[in-house]
């Protein structure tokens, strides 16, 4: 007899526990209800709710009966086999859960859009869990690892439940009926590969046996609460849909207690509200994990169940990626658990058949508990059939409900061959005939899954090995790339990757939308920044983002696939085969499913001559390659030293004077011609004084170098530097490579603070650069460029981010008229800082008081397409670099600080739901005035879009449509036709989207208003000019007027574009800074006649010369080292 229950508890009705039939009897005749007699074993009359009761089976005798323990140790050697050979089938898995992982314990990864705050439909709370068991790698310091221990626990934890519903089946119902059960899961391919899935349905598959099992066992008292939560939680922090497999245990409860007396309700009622409070615990817990990455409220199964079912009937959802027929999961089911799956099909006709028609009990339950456990498989089913993006996994979950269906039915299946009844037509086969056909029946199930087993690990397993020559030494540095194009939705995960390796994709066939990558901003952005920074180019309808590419040449290395029955394409070329570029590091074969016949695909045949070639399995290649000329130190570090006395040296060593590292293909003869070229610049530089300049240099074919330059500092040893210079013109000439004799002393200057610099400098020629594409004037052929993600600007705060403190000006004797023009690194396209507010508010008045005077877009269908160039430019670059104050939409941005939300599409263009000139829209963005010059047919840029809003001294409405040759007539530029009028027309003609600038310069203004010098005059006026302003006025209204512009190409349109940024402060401020005060006299004083005149010098030279020169003494009296200047001030700085 069971324990009783609690004193506190109500005794259950005789069908919630296991009691004799004797007691059932009784009871009745104390309710004065008929007794129905007891009937032979084989005709028992049928009730709906009294079960056929017996002792319960808490010490199991029957030798079919094998101990849980044992059971779990037995699948979980089964699943170690699984983790260690078993291919990763899901790129989901992958992209979803691995690389978001890898983030977490590793900094950087994979991103899909699902885990963009945007849409926030993947639960960080689920994937820190695994995070967790990944840790422990610490303990097994082996590179690589990693997935194996995730994959190993994975299937530990799914054995630990299947031995659990094993033994409440076996105690429960039946031994027989546990062991069918046990032995199914043992040997299904399906819960060979879902037990080690990192999905979660798969983790939804093991709490739905869990909570089977707690729903199974009333022994001591119903485990609603138990049930509930393993099912309902796991959901939650899983996948909600399979919440819906609690349904039939619940009914069963309800019906239970509905049926029984009031009190079993009320408690009926308290298991409820115990499970919902364990349930929502599970939640609120999930909650907060989201809330702290996401930075944000979101609740994920909301947002997975609203995107799969709502966005679903708005043409989004799940569908877009592709739909199949109904008999979909009937043949996967059927491949995953051969005739398994038919039986469990067949186990609710079989039940009732051997219930109501033979009468017979099928367990120690009542009948309609068995309804009740068979319904949760055929729900699932149904639902799931009806959908029409179908996928493997959305069945993970029932693969234990499948298991009792399959061991149900075999069960009863076996109980009529095993008859000995003599009126059954079964019983006149003899017993061993029977048995025969029972044991060739299992062996056959049991040898279709092993042998569908082995085919799946023999044909597919590539993806797990070929990354293994990576773990060699010196094959792979920080910075590489691992390129996969047509072979993206393979790649094992970043797990399989050395450290600082990263995965990019190349362009392919597939025109869906790839993974990005998670932001990796550092400093000030606390703990795991790329899980709340939204990134760019995600979207939720699949729709291709080009910016997810990367370009062949920075691919060190590419994993791709080759098969005879495949052609070729542009698009996805045989790289295997590239054998002048790319070199086998490791290939293992890969099933080409192409060629091979049906029973090839679906299980293991072996390679042997006699076979028909027809019926064999036809292999290509999964290979990783290499790029040829960078693999191996040898290669990749060409190291070149250079003594005093001028004998050129090739080491390996790992020090030396100068290391060349080049990332392109080039013939061996041009590798050594660019190692030589750029070593005798570099000395050029170096020698005269003994430090290290950032001056660029290019070759004809205009890629990229890297170069570290190291000198021997007589005083320190450790002064090194690394600096990037893009390639413009190395001319290889015997002067050139004259100079290696040159003796080379790089030193780096001790400086407090030292701000970065890419560039050349400003004020010198930097050499010719390369010719221009041959076009015809006024043509601009639309670039497939795509600007680099930004970074995030690190530590950005619009109350504490000062402006960045530009003082472009230069000690005299000589002032020299140029260009100015830097390399513009991409993250500093756009600055803001603290001056925001006022900037805005100061566009908003005039966008007010001025409207269309200071904003225009000509109709010209170009110049429209520009505008709105520009306005996309920024709704993809300005969320990215400050994430905390944009957020990109799905058709905008939206400016949390201004509370604004644009929509850029070009027939919408609105602000807060207001039409607007797209110039007018993008000037609201940002600090900086814009302008957009285009070519004409006589190839003369014209400016002919602009928002001019903060200029000072010109107005917008004088400018538009003139050329650039008569913008700088009209201002009377100095030295512009002599030395700035054929450079600069050249310079516009040839840039390249992909090549920005950036330059400073200074004004020197007598008021205090930002947008316009009204010293000048009224901005109405006819013209405006420094002959109207006062002379000398009080220092206290000097302001030093700076701006930063930068210059780029908008690859679609063809527009040059311009951004004005303009610093703003009282010469009293900035006198106070070391150093400026005599630097900033010097260069007026050099300022020749011309250029006197254009900045009005004669206005306020006298007083502000004289505060000056004041202000510089005072600096030299208390101490001021001016021999340091240099380490302090570098340009524009």
């Amino acid at each position: 007899m069971p324990s009783p229950p609690p004193p506190s508890r109500p005794v259950r009705r005789q069908f919630m526990t296991t009691m004799t039939a004797d007691k059932a009897a009784k009871q009745q005749r104390n309710k004065a209800l008929p007794v129905t007699p007891t009937a032979p074993a084989e005709a028992r009359p049928i009730h709906m709710f009294p079960a056929e009761l017996t002792k319960p089976l808490d010490a199991v005798a029957d030798p079919i009966f094998l101990d849980p323990l044992i059971a779990f140790y037995i699948l979980a050697a089964a699943h170690a086999v699984a983790a260690f050979y078993f291919p990763i089938q899901d790129c989901d898995e992958v992209y979803n859960y691995y690389e978001p992982t890898h983030y977490l314990t590793d900094g950087y990864g994979k991103q899909t859009w699902e885990y963009s705050p945007e849409y926030a439909i993947r639960s960080w709370g689920y994937v820190s869990l695994h995070a967790f068991v990944i840790g422990l790698r610490r303990i097994i310091p082996v590179w690589g690892v990693e997935v194996l221990l995730l994959r190993t626990a994975l299937g530990a934890i799914c054995a630990g439940s299947e031995a659990r519903l094993y033994s409440k089946i076996s105690r429960t119902l039946n031994p027989r009926l546990g062991m069918l059960f046990f032995l199914i899961m043992l040997t299904s391919p399906g819960m060979f590969h879902a037990s080690v899935s990192f999905l979660p349905s798969s983790f939804s598959m093991y709490t739905t046996a869990l909570g089977m099992a707690a729903f199974m066992d009333w022994r001591g008292g119903m485990r609603t609460a138990q049930g509930m939560m393993c099912m309902i939680g796991g959901a939650v922090l899983g996948w909600p849909f399979a919440a819906a497999l609690v349904a039939p245990f619940m009914v069963e409860e309800f019906m239970t207690a509905y049926f029984t007396d009031k009190q079993e309700f009320i408690d009926f009622c308290y298991r409820i509200l115990d499970g919902s409070v364990r349930s929502t615990i599970v939640l609120v817990l999930q909650f907060c994990f989201d809330a702290f990455f996401y930075r944000r409220i979101a609740i994920v199964p909301w947002n997975i169940v609203w995107y799969n079912v709502i966005a679903a009937r708005q043409g989004k959802g799940p569908d877009i990626y592709g739909t199949e027929p109904w008999h979909f999961y009937a043949r996967n089911l059927l491949l995953n658990f051969n005739i398994w799956f038919i039986i469990a099909l067949a186990a609710m006709p079989l039940y009732f058949i051997h219930t109501f028609v033979l009468r017979q009990p099928v367990f120690k339950q009542s009948y309609l508990r068995g309804v009740f456990f068979l319904t949760p498989f055929y729900l699932w089913l149904a639902i799931f059939t009806l959908q029409p993006h179908k996928e493997e996994r959305f069945m993970y979950p029932i693969y234990p409900a499948l298991g009792f269906n399959a061991a149900l039915g075999s069960h009863i299946l076996l109980t009529w061959l095993g008859t000995s009844n003599p009126r059954s037509l079964i019983a006149m086969i003899p017993a061993k005939l029977r048995l025969f056909f029972a044991a060739i029946c299992f062996i056959a199930a049991v040898d279709f899954g092993v042998w569908r087993t082995l085919g799946m690990i023999t044909a597919y397993n590539a993806p797990l090995s070929v990354y293994k020559p990576l773990r060699l030494p010196d094959v792979t540095q920080t910075g590489d790339n691992v390129c996969l194009g047509k072979e993206w939705y393979r790649f094992p995960s970043s797990y399989h990757l050395p450290t600082g390796v990263s995965a990019k994709f190349v362009k392919s066939e597939f025109s869906g939308l790839l993974p990005g990558d998670f932001s990796q901003a550092g400093k000030g952005f606390g703990l795991y920044p790329g899980a709340w920074l939204t990134p760019s180019g995600m979207n939720d309808e699949n729709k291709e983002d080009p910016s997810k590419y990367t370009e062949l040449s920075l691919c060190s290395f590419m994993v791709d696939s080759s098969f005879p029955g495949t052609e070729p394409s542009p698009l996805e070329p045989d790289y295997i085969n590239q054998t002048d570029t790319w070199e086998k590091l490791s290939c293992e074969p890969f099933l080409d499913a192409s060629r091979t016949g049906t029973l090839g695909r679906i299980g293991w045949i072996p390679d042997w001559e006699f076979i028909p070639s027809k019926y064999r399995r036809q292999w290509g290649e999964y290979c990783l390659l290499g790029r040829k000329n960078d693999l191996g130190k040898s290669e990749r570090f060409q190291t070149c030293s250079v003594d005093r006395s001028g004998v050129d040296k090739m080491d390996m060593a790992g020090s030396s004077s100068l290391i060349v590292t080049t990332k392109i293909n080039l013939g061996r003869a041009m590798y050594i011609l660019n190692i030589l070229s750029a070593r005798a610049y570099m000395f050029r530089l170096c020698s005269h004084h003994h430090r290290l300049l950032n001056q660029p240099f290019t070759a004809q074919r205009h890629e990229q170098y890297t170069y570290n330059a190291a000198g021997q500092h007589q005083c320190h040893p450790e002064h090194l530097i690394t600096t990037t210079g893009e390639a413009s013109h190395i001319s290889w000439t015997s002067s050139r490579s004259s100079s290696l004799s040159h003796t080379a002393c790089c030193r780096w200057p001790k400086t407090k603070t030292r701000l970065p610099s890419r560039s050349p400098d400003p004020e010198k020629p930097t050499g010719t650069r390369p010719k221009a594409p041959e076009r015809p004037d006024g043509v601009w052929f639309p670039s497939d460029f795509k600007r680099p993600t930004a970074a995030p600007y690190p530590d950005w705060s619009l109350e504490k981010t000062k402006p960045l403190p530009y003082r472009p000006f230069r000690y005299g004797p000589k002032y020299n008229i140029t260009m100015g023009l830097r390399t513009m690194h991409w993250d500093e396209w756009i600055e803001l800082d603290n001056h925001y507010p006022k900037f805005h508010a100061d566009k908003k008045r005039r966008i007010e008081e001025r409207g269309s005077k200071c904003f225009h877009t000509d109709p010209n269908p170009q110049v429209f397409e520009g505008a709105v160039e520009l306005l996309e430019e920024l709704c993809g670059y300005l969320p990215e670099r400050y994430p905390s104050m944009f957020r990109k939409t799905e058709h905008g941005m939206v400016n949390l600080f201004a509370n604004e939300t644009f929509d850029i599409r070009k027939d919408v263009l609105t602000m807060n739901g207001n039409r607007e000139d797209p110039m007018q829209m993008a000037a609201r963005m940002v600090q900086d005035d814009l302008a957009i010059m285009f070519e004409k047919e006589d190839g003369q840029m014209y400016l002919l879009a602009g928002a001019i809003l903060l200029p000072g001294f010109w107005r917008l409405q004088d400018k538009l449509g003139m050329s650039l040759d008569e913008l700088h007539y009209s201002g009377d530029v100095p030295g512009y036709h002599d030395k700035l009028r054929k450079g600069m027309n050249n310079f516009f003609r040839r840039l390249k989207p992909e090549s920005p600038v950036n330059r400073n310069n200074y004004f020197l203004q007598v008021d205090e208003d930002l947008a316009w010098s009204y010293s000048i005059g009224d901005e109405d006026n006819a013209e405006p000019s420094w002959d109207t302003a006062a002379a000398n006025r009080a220092i206290e209204h000097h302001h030093f007027r700076s701006e930063r512009q930068s210059l780029r190409r908008l690859p679609r349109s063809g527009g040059v574009l311009f951004t004005i940024h303009t610093y703003f402060h009282p010469i009293t401020d900035i006198a106070q800074e070391d150093y400026v005060p005599g630097r900033l006299a010097s260069a007026i004083r050099s300022w020749g006649d011309d250029v006197s005149k254009y900045k009005g010098k004669a206005k306020y030279g006298d007083v502000l010369l004289d505060y000056l020169d004041k202000k510089h003494e005072e600096q030299v009296a208390t101490g001021l080292d001016l021999s340091r200047e240099d380490e302090c001030k570098a340009y524009p700085y």
